[in-house]
This record gives C-alpha cells, structure tokens and sequence, in this order.
C-alpha cells in the first residue's frame, strides 16, 4: 500500500548519528522533547539522570562507537563488542539499558529491524532510562513497527509517544499513526491524525497531503477534499495528477466551469501531454458546450504528431466541428474518417453535415451510403430517411418529381417508431401541396379552355362577317390565325384539348432547355 516513506529518523540518520563518545551516550538520536512531570516524575527523573556507566561499560562502548564510525562503518565488529558487554552477567541495570539501546541504534543502521525492536523493548521492560530517552525509544518502536507492517502496535506506541509529547510531537509522528490506520483500512481513526501532520507541517510534505487527500476521498467528505486539493495545486503545481483530481471535485460539485479552469491551467503549464487526457480535455470542452476550443486543441495536437489520426479520434474532431458549426471543417475530417469504418456511422455524420452546409447533392448521396453501408440503430435509419427527404425537397421543391421522391422517403421514415411523427408531417405537408397545386392546375385550366373557347367564338364572329361580304378592322394575320384556329375546330379539336397540347408542348421545351443547361 502507499504512505510507506514516512521521515524515519532512526533509519535515515545511519551510523553518522552514533554517539561518538561515552559522554554522548545519553543525547540518543535527537533531542527528545521535554514533557510535564509531576514532583514525583520529576525527582525519579533527577536521580535517572545523574546515573552513569561504569568504566568498562563506558570503554567497551567507545570501542564499539569507534568501529561504527569508520569510514567506511564497520558495523558487525561494533555490533559484536556491544554482544560481549552485554553476554556479562553482573551488568548494572542502567549500563544494560544503554548498551542495548546504542545496540538497537546499529541494528537499525544495519536493517535488521528484528532485532533492533527486540533490543528496544528490553530497554522499555528495564525501565531505568530518564524519561526523555524512555520516549524517544518508545517513538523508534513506534517507526519499526511501522516499517516492519506492525501496523497495530505502530499506532498503540506512537499515539503512547504523542500523548507524553504533547505539543512537542512532530508532523511525522501523527503521520505514522494515519498511515498505519490507513494500513489497516481505518480511515475514520486515521482522519484526526492526518490533517494534524498537515496542520502541523511547515516543509509542505507531500506525502502527509496525499495522504489526508486519500483519507477525505474514502470518506466522501467531498468539501474538505476539495479545499484540500485547491492548497495542494498551490504547494505543488507540478502534480498532474492534483489538477485533475482537482477538476473531478469540481466537477461533482457542479462547478463546472472552475473544473475546466483548472484543466486548462494544467494543461497551459505543459503537464498534460498523455494523449488520453488531451482526448479527455477536449471531450470535456464538448460536455461544457464550447466544441470550438476542444476542436482547436485536439486538431492542434494531431497536427503536433501528440495525438494519432485514427478511426476514433477523428470521429471526434469531427463531432467537436460539427457542434461548433464549423461545417466545412466537420466534413474535411468525416471524409477523412468515414471509409475507415465498416459501418455507415460516419457517413451518416457526414450526411448530415452536407445537409446543414446546404450541399444536398451530398447529403443525400453520404446518407443513402450510411444506410447502405449498415450497421446503424433503426432509429439512425429512420432519422437518415428524414433527412434525405428534406433533402429532396429543399433541393427542388418546386419540382413535382422531386416532391413525390422527397415524400417516398419520408414514407420509409414513417415506419420507424422514433421518426414516424416527424415523417407523418412532411407527408401531409407535401400531400397539402399537392392538392392545392392539383386545385390551382383545375382552375387555370379551366379558365385557359374558357379563354380558347372566346377565341373560337371570336374568330368564327370575324370569319362569318368576312364571308358574308361585311368590312372588319381585323389584320390580316390575326384573320390567318382565326382560320387555321377554325380548321383544328373542324378537324376536330376542342378548346381543352388544345390547352392541353399547348401545355404540353411548353413543358416539353423547358425540358429541352433544362437538360441543354445541365449538359
């Protein structure tokens, strides 16, 4: 598990801490802290302290001493001279306890952390120390327990060591105890102790932080990890990964925009390079509604050679241009993407890209594609009937072919449940058409074979005064052409019928003239 390298002064400072003389052999390690006494406490601690080692006690340590602080340490002879002070029988209690205590110190240099407790807690059982070593022997056990996954008896030792300490206890030590309850999955009793060791830290230690950082997160307090986090980008603007845990807090709490602030910040400082995230980053601008930046900085980092071309990163370059309504570059990278895929996904995007540019020769092709191609949800099918309709239909709507085509598809449309409302609109909208131009069509026929009907009547009027010997203003080449319009009567022809062969023939001609123009 994590939060093993804690600051382990027993381990750290090696053989150079040793004492160096016998007259050094009572300030162990470091300057233990003084603690409250009552009078009692206090004279036993007296008559503690003035206690001395004997002569040969004091050379035989010396010796040891000697050999520890060679260069380089010769730690096993140290080892062995302290093994013969203590294989006496007659040995005073309180020489005993300070033999066995530097014993523990070299078995700590040498990480035979086994045996350094067993010597420690041989001096805890004599009891003959003062108390300032007492205490400070009790926090190393404290640290060996610790380090040798102890993790209980880590906590009983350490939180023994504080409670003498009081206010002289380091960040260091109540790290101990919220990283061994962390061992033991206890994160409730690791709370208090780790955001002291972050209250009382002023070297701004990053393990004491992750640490309290990893307790709040078991425990959901969402808030206090939050504020926490804001203090760690600050410490440690470096850490990626504090970013963007950070932005996950904001974003669970709604702040949205602050989360993406601090992505951005992030990712402006250089620490987000993983592809992945960048991906991540630029989704996250699509899920804020600003597809335009998050497009910006993926097409950026794929022209940077950070972000591959494949299949799956350009569908989303192209959704990103897409949303930011950027249709020409939407369509640039869907063409790009779209042969890659077995399915019709993307030249469904890319239909609908068309469409939305008003290329709709395009938009109709890409969508047919789509659904050729396969592999969409009926829904998708449905949609992409409805498009290509509208498609038809915007393209010519004036066109009755185009109508029919137009309403043909939207009629497939009509049979998926997802786009059947839509589609049933356009039909009806379509057959309102329709009947309203069939109506129109009705009248002006009728009236053209009332005016052709006048023009028959007029012109046998005029011929008939002709005929009879009577003058008329009429000019000659209308007379011509009331005559050759009499002889299609009497061939046969009726007024409607010449409107229709009149109609007919104007038709014929614009579709000369298209076709020509097409051509």
């Amino acid at each position: 598990m994590m939060f093993r390298q804690m600051t382990f002064g027993v381990r750290r400072a090696g053989v150079a801490a040793l004492m160096l003389s016998v007259g050094a052999v009572t300030a162990t390690m470091m300057t233990p802290p003084a603690f409250a006494q009552n009078s009692a406490q206090e004279a036993e601690d007296r008559r503690r302290s003035r206690q001395t080692l004997s002569a040969r006690t004091g050379t035989a340590l010396n010796e040891a001493l000697n050999f520890a602080n060679e260069d380089p340490p010769r730690l096993p002879e140290a080892i062995e001279s302290i093994n013969r002070l203590l294989s006496r029988d007659n040995l005073p209690p309180y020489d005993r306890a300070t033999s066995l205590e530097v014993r523990g110190q070299l078995y700590t240099a040498s990480d035979r952390l086994d045996l350094a407790l067993r010597d420690y807690e041989q001096v805890l059982a004599l009891d003959v120390l003062p108390s300032d070593r007492t205490s400070q022997i009790r926090r190393n056990v404290a640290q060996l327990y610790y380090v040798t996954d102890q993790f209980r008896r880590a906590i009983n030792f350490m939180e023994g060591y504080i409670r003498e300490a009081g206010a002289e206890a380091e960040p260091n030590d109540y790290f101990i105890v919220a990283a061994s309850y962390v061992q033991l999955d206890d994160y409730r009793g690791a709370r208090g102790p780790a955001e002291r060791a972050v209250q009382l830290d002023t070297d701004r230690k990053k393990q004491f932080y992750d640490l309290l950082n990893l307790v709040y997160n078991e425990l959901n307090l969402d808030t206090l990890r939050g504020r926490l986090l804001e203090t760690m980008v600050e410490y440690f603007p470096g850490e990626e990964s504090y970013w963007e845990q950070l932005a996950a807090s904001y974003s669970a709490a709604n702040r949205n925009a602050d989360a993406l602030a601090a992505l951005e910040v992030a990712y402006a400082a250089g620490l987000i390079s993983d592809e992945n995230k960048i991906i991540t980053l630029a989704q996250f601008y699509y899920d804020q509604n600003n597809p335009y930046r998050g497009a910006i900085l993926l097409e950026s980092e794929m022209n940077a050679g950070n972000v591959d071309r494949e299949l799956q990163n350009l569908e989303l370059l192209g959704q990103l241009w897409a949303a930011a309504r950027e249709q020409d570059k939407s369509i640039a990278i869907l063409t790009e993407a779209a042969p890659k895929r077995s399915d019709g996904r993307l030249y469904y995007q890319l239909g609908q890209s068309y469409l939305a540019d008003e290329q709709y020769g395009r938009a109709i092709s890409n969508l047919r594609s789509a659904i050729r191609r396969g592999g969409l949800p009926d829904r998708d099918i449905g949609n992409a009937r409805v498009l290509i309709g509208t498609a038809l239909f915007q393209q010519d709507s004036e066109s009755k072919e185009a109508r029919t085509a137009a309403r043909d598809e939207f009629v497939l449309a009509s049979d998926v449940p997802t786009s059947a409302g839509i589609a049933t609109s356009w039909i009806e909208y379509i057959d309102t058409i329709e009947s309203t131009l069939e109506q129109q069509a009705a009248v002006e026929l009728s009236q053209a074979v009332e005016r052709q009907t006048r023009q028959i009547e007029r012109c046998g009027s005029i011929i008939d005064v002709i005929e009879l010997g009577g003058r008329t203003d009429v000019p000659e080449d209308e007379i011509a052409a009331c005559r050759a319009l009499l002889a299609r009567v009497d061939a046969g022809e009726t007024a409607q019928s010449m409107v229709e062969d009149a109609r007919a023939a104007a038709e014929a001609e614009e579709n000369a003239e298209s076709e020509e123009e097409a051509g």
